[in-house]
């Protein structure tokens, strides 16, 4: 029924349309004369002879639009007649030519097509969307010369490099091919989550033989979302394994099976039209807007005259949604088949049979396409509320929905535009009369978990992460202590610790905010917050109104003038609010029709956030005036709505993709569509968030409760993400000139001068691992390794079954010696020198420092045992290794002959590791070694060089919540009698963090002469050196412990991080490329101050020097006590170090603090009941001498 609507509204329009433009037509005066536009105003102008004609501003708006109807729609004639009716109410708009010559374009009227496009081009010469057709025209003409020397002239963005990479694809000669290769090198660097582009690229590189460079990207491939179809998978992984083997010609083949499979699918082709040459038509973003206000200059935007008016034109018709007869009780937007555009769900009842039904709408360019074909919802009774939400992490948006029977429904999207009902599964029916639901990441453990508001009370069910989700007793905190019915929500990190709290809002009773205090636990703060005045509101839409970079709180009270005003609640910064009384003028209005669902919009591209709220007297729109105070705006919404009825719903997004934001708003008469005429006449700037899919696990898809800031000029933005999109107005400016995301992980990511659409990628970046050691080597100051790695501080291992209690790792301080090769460590100014640096997220409470020097023969190399094990005391091993060889074989769990990585310590790693969902864990692997006939001979043993990236806080929670992925410890199996592989070392340990050694004792574990050996794990650990050798206990070594002369605190900064080895060698630092800007938030404390620290680091006492991010310890050892080498001798270093590590992960307890201080008789941390920091007389000195350096957040 809508559809027939549609076509008969349009028929209508375009016909009437067409007869005044054939008044136009015959009107002399008016083709030869130029029309002034004002931009400002209603009425547009047109000079004709000593009068002036007015133009019904809604004609132009409406030819326009009914022209890109028509020209997305292939109806090129009728498009033609709008896009010249546009042309001749507005000459002076580039838009109108640059649509007209599409249509010539389309059709293959080349001559006039390029007439149009020239015309444009003379408007506006620095359009690279008008440049783009331009180009077009040329190449598809044979003027490819022309096409270039076009595109030449374009500012570079993705799709003018594209536009370029095309054009040298289609010459045959060398260079072209070579400049085909680097223009997509340089789109990926523009747009760095392009599927299509990767892919292009590697299929250039398999083609030109560089296979490690495919394997890279390809790699890269598997790591985004979502997951390539199931049928394309085998293609990617047999590709990539051709490839690593170096064989050509299979991977060719394999590749063209996997593109085959890629190629059709809709992320596939969502990319490559992000890209692409211009095909459909211009709808005004970023720079066309429809008659522009602004002339455009390499500043910024310089207004011409008065701001724009703004109007929102009711289009429903026009765009198909009509669909008279029912009344709608749910809606919802979402991208669910990832084509790059928001569909829209619709839950209807009928007037006449009560029946309820649900639609999927499949939206394109702003118009309805029709009903999304084979998504069928099983929604027996409708909704009453939707939201699409990748509960599962695997990139495509799924749906969950509270039916009007009271059940809960979720709906996992199976990536081919189905839906299969996996509620009883997942264990969600149970809605508890919720009224709304939200979807966020509340313990931080990188996936979205549910929370019902309105039921009798607050539910919250856990995302596993495996398909499940687990009710939590007491709503983790989140019922408040004698909670009434809640009506509404919204999250937020409302005082700045990187946690995500939760208000909650109570039509019959006291609102709420709930602080997140970490491991998914929450606290009701109302009270302290300033809030507790708060109460009886229907709604809570929460953002940066003042943009002082805190987020504030409005509340709206359903039933207008009984239940109070409207209030906004200012935020301080630290999650304390101020009722702002500033704009309540403009408030009286929501007063008088009440509030049912408010949001905050920035309508007009201006930088500030206005509102737009849906009540009982229709929707209001208020506007912010650029200093936080709101005026009333509703005027410029459809005067039939404002007496329609009670709107029950709105959802904001740029539907026609015009730069800036429509609205759907859903009332007793339908679904309308508004579109937002005028508000693109100021730039805006589209993020979207992109979770990496495997190998990280740290934040949910589209990275929702994240936090975004964004500067633009003067003008300074903070959002909170919430959907797919997040959109930021630049006001007058043409880019912003930073962009920080502070993702739910706690981790924070800059780009610098963003794209108008900018996708910001997840990075791969190593937050928390230990304290950096580097040493002068004669040269440099060269980095080593990590130190204190067997400290888990505050580590949790996950909230256990449920319950409230979480368990943590053992306490105790790291003790453990590490080795420092002689030619690592050399003599300055007859000092040894070492820095110990703390660059990543983290609190180092450093205790003890000793160096030894070990003298031994050249014949013999000394290693101490590197493997992590928990904290606690330790002993001085000493390996005295004679008589090195290598393996005589291996291979890893493919066949593959992995050998010439082992041989030698050369930074080439056995790497053929799949990743999977997490960092530090991958697909179970297998490494065999045949290690020759002596190996379990008495004395024997097989050392391991490697490193191992590990997981965090955060992942171990996660984990520790689901059954489909766990932790297996490396073990290490034998052939027995049989020939079958049997376990002898169940747990063989792992290295202790970057480039460290293992020692395996072999004697006695071979039953038989078959001296292979099988290492399996799933953890990530990378290998570079594998040997057997004799251990001679009995061969002289001379160990001299030397005396520190002097250490010294201050702060450095942060080296510059790069990977040794390539891709599969461990994070390694710069020393001498350092940055003074932190790149983490504060943890706040006292820590030691600047200056001399020896007495701190001369024995574990618990009096320690407490290092911040930043902070380096340059410690000095006399070289004079360790006495002249004998002949034939060489030297090595022991160090020795006692401390702890104290990740900053949002799931570490007290991650984000300094205290409570750790002491070595420690229990358990969080302390034990009765657990304290020594108070005696020593210590409390020591605190209040060395301690005393605050460090706050900002």
């Amino acid at each position: 029924m809508g559809r027939h609507t549609t076509n008969r509204a349009t028929a209508r329009i375009t016909n009437a349309l067409t007869a005044k433009w054939a008044q136009y037509s015959a009107a002399p005066a008016l083709r030869q004369r130029a029309l002034a536009v004002s931009l400002g105003a209603t009425l547009l102008v047109a000079p004709q002879g000593c009068r002036s004609k007015p133009v019904d501003r809604q004609e132009l708006l409406t030819a326009h639009y009914l022209g890109l109807t028509d020209l997305e729609r292939g109806r090129l004639p009728e498009a033609e007649v709008q896009f010249k009716m546009v042309v001749a109410l507005a000459p002076r708009d580039p838009l109108g030519y640059a649509n007209l010559s599409l249509t010539y374009l389309r059709g293959g009227r080349y001559a006039e097509a390029e007439t149009q496009v020239r015309r444009a081009r003379r408007l506006d010469p620095a359009s690279p969307d008008i440049g783009l057709i331009a180009a077009r025209l040329y190449a598809l003409t044979g003027r490819t010369d022309k096409a270039r020397e076009t595109l030449a002239e374009l500012r570079r963005d993705a799709k003018v490099v594209y536009a370029l990479a095309e054009l040298d694809a289609q010459a045959a000669d060398s260079a072209a091919v070579r400049g085909y290769e680097a223009r997509l090198r340089e789109v990926l660097g523009l747009a760095p989550a392009n599927l299509a582009v990767r892919l292009k690229l590697v299929e250039v590189l398999v083609r030109r033989g560089e296979a490690d460079s495919a394997v890279r990207l390809l790699e890269e491939v598997r790591r985004l979302r979502p997951e390539p179809p199931q049928d394309a998978r085998p293609h990617l992984e047999a590709t990539i394994q051709h490839l690593r083997a170096g064989r050509l010609a299979p991977a060719r083949v394999s590749l063209d099976r996997f593109l085959h499979a890629m190629e059709v699918t809709a992320p596939y082709q969502a990319s490559l039209s992000e890209v692409k040459w211009t095909e459909g038509p211009l709808v005004g973003r970023p720079v066309l807007a429809f008659n522009p206000q602004t002339l455009i200059t390499s500043g910024a935007l310089i207004p011409l005259g008065r701001t724009a008016e703004v109007r929102f034109t009711d289009v429903t018709d026009e765009a198909g949604l009509s669909d008279p007869g029912t009344v709608p009780t749910a809606l919802a937007l979402g991208d669910y088949d990832g084509d790059g555009e928001d569909n829209l769900l619709v839950s209807v009842s009928s007037r006449e049979t009560r029946q309820s039904v649900t639609r999927l709408y499949t939206v394109h360019g702003g118009f309805v396409m029709g009903v999304a074909a084979g998504a069928s919802l099983p929604l027996p009774a409708g909704a009453a509320y939707a939201t699409f939400a990748d509960f599962d992490n695997d990139g495509w948006l799924d749906l969950f929905a509270i039916g009007r029977d009271g059940h809960g429904y979720l709906l996992r999207n199976a990536g081919n535009g189905t839906f299969d009902d996996v509620t009883a599964t997942a264990r969600v029916a149970d809605a508890g009369g919720a009224r709304t639901a939200l979807f966020v990441d509340l313990d931080h453990d990188g996936d979205l978990d549910l929370l019902l508001v309105g039921g009798a009370t607050n539910r919250l069910y856990r995302n596993n992460l495996d398909g499940t989700f687990t009710d939590i007793p007491g709503a983790a905190g989140l019922q408040g202590a004698g909670a009434t019915q809640g009506s509404d929500a919204a999250f937020g990190d409302f005082d700045g610790d990187g946690r995500i709290d939760v208000f909650v809002a109570s039509a019959d009773g006291a609102d709420a905010l709930y602080h997140n205090v970490g491991l998914g636990r929450f606290q009701d703060i109302t009270a302290a917050s300033g809030l507790a005045a708060s109460r009886g509101s229907g709604a809570v839409a929460v953002g940066d109104y003042d943009n002082d970079g805190a987020l504030d709180i409005l509340v709206v009270h359903a039933d207008g003038p009984d239940r109070g005003e409207a209030t906004l609640w200012h935020n301080a910064g630290n999650g304390s609010f101020t009722r702002d009384r500033r704009s309540v003028d403009a408030f009286r209005r929501l007063r008088r029709v009440g509030g049912l669902a408010p949001a905050f919009v920035d309508y007009d591209n201006d930088g500030w956030l206005d509102l737009l709220v849906a009540g009982r007297g229709g929707p209001s729109l208020l506007r912010n005036n650029r200093t936080g105070r709101y005026e009333d705006r509703s005027a410029l919404l459809p005067a039939t709505l404002q007496s329609g009825g009670a709107a029950a719903a709105i959802t904001v997004s740029d539907v026609d993709a015009d730069g800036d934001q429509d609205v759907f708003v859903a009332d007793s008469g339908g679904v309308h569509l508004l579109r937002n005429d005028g508000g693109n006449a100021k730039l805006a700037l589209q993020v979207q968030l992109v979770a990496l899919r495997t190998g990280s696990g740290k934040n949910n898809n589209f990275g929702i409760g994240s936090t975004i800031e964004v500067r633009a000029g003067e003008i300074y933005q903070t959002r909170v993400v919430t959907g797919r999109v997040t959109p930021f107005g630049l006001g007058p400016h043409l880019k912003a000139d930073v962009l920080r995301v502070q993702w739910t992980n706690g981790v924070p990511e800059t780009v610098y001068f963003p794209g108008t659409d900018q996708d910001v990628l997840e990075l791969e970046q190593l937050k928390g691992s230990c304290a950096f050691l580097y040493t002068w080597d004669g040269k440099q100051f060269r980095f080593v390794t990590d130190v204190m790695w067997r400290s888990a501080l505050g580590m949790p291992l996950g909230i256990m079954g449920g319950s409230s209690k979480a368990a943590y790792a053992p306490a105790g301080a790291s003790q453990e010696y590490l080795r420092i090769p002689g030619d690592a460590l050399q003599a300055r100014q007859g000092r040894y020198v070492l820095q110990f640096t703390e660059e990543l997220w983290e609190t180092a409470y450093l205790d003890e420092i000793r160096l030894l020097a070990v003298d031994h023969p050249d014949s013999v190399d000394v290693f101490v045992d590197e493997r992590f094990v928990p904290p606690g005391p330790v002993r001085l091993r000493l390996f005295r290794a004679v008589q090195r060889r290598p393996p005589r074989s291996a291979v890893d769990d493919r066949g593959e002959d992995v050998l010439p990585a082992l041989r030698e310590r050369d930074d080439a790693y056995v790497s053929n590791l799949t990743p999977s969902r997490y960092q530090g864990l991958v697909e179970p692997h297998d490494l065999t070694l045949d290690l020759g006939e002596d190996a379990g001979r008495a004395g024997t043993v097989l050392f391991l060089r490697g490193w191992i990236y590990p997981t965090d806080a955060s992942i171990n929670v996660a984990l520790s919540q689901q059954t489909r992925e766990q932790t297996q410890l490396p073990s290490l199996e034998v052939r027995d009698r049989e020939g079958r592989w049997t376990t002898a070392l169940p747990s063989l340990g792992f290295p202790s963090g970057k480039d460290k050694t293992i020692a395996i004792d072999l004697a006695g574990i071979f039953p038989t002469n078959d001296h292979h050996v099988r290492i399996r794990t799933n953890m990530q650990i990378y290998w570079d050196h594998a040997f057997v050798a004799q251990d001679a206990p009995a061969s002289p070594v001379r160990i001299t412990p030397l005396k520190a002369g002097s250490a010294d605190l201050h702060f450095r900064g942060f080296s510059r991080t790069y990977r040794r080895g390539g891709r599969y060698g461990p994070h390694w630092f710069a020393y001498d490329d350092v940055s003074k800007d932190a790149p983490w938030r504060p943890i706040e404390g006292a820590v030691t101050r600047f200056g001399g620290v020896l007495p701190l680091l001369e024995s574990a006492d618990d009096m320690y020097a407490i290092m911040a991010p930043g902070d380096e310890v340059t410690v000095e050892f006399d070289t004079a006590g360790a006495g002249a080498l004998p002949p034939g001798w060489r030297r090595t270093f022991l160090l020795y170090t006692d401390g702890w590590i104290k990740d900053a992960d949002l799931n570490t307890a007290f991650g984000n603090t300094v205290e409570p201080l750790p002491f070595h008789t420690i229990r358990q941390y969080p302390y034990a009941p009765g657990d304290s920091y020594p108070a005696d007389s020593a210590h409390r000195r020591y605190v209040r001498e060395y301690n005393t350096r605050l460090i706050r957040r900002r």
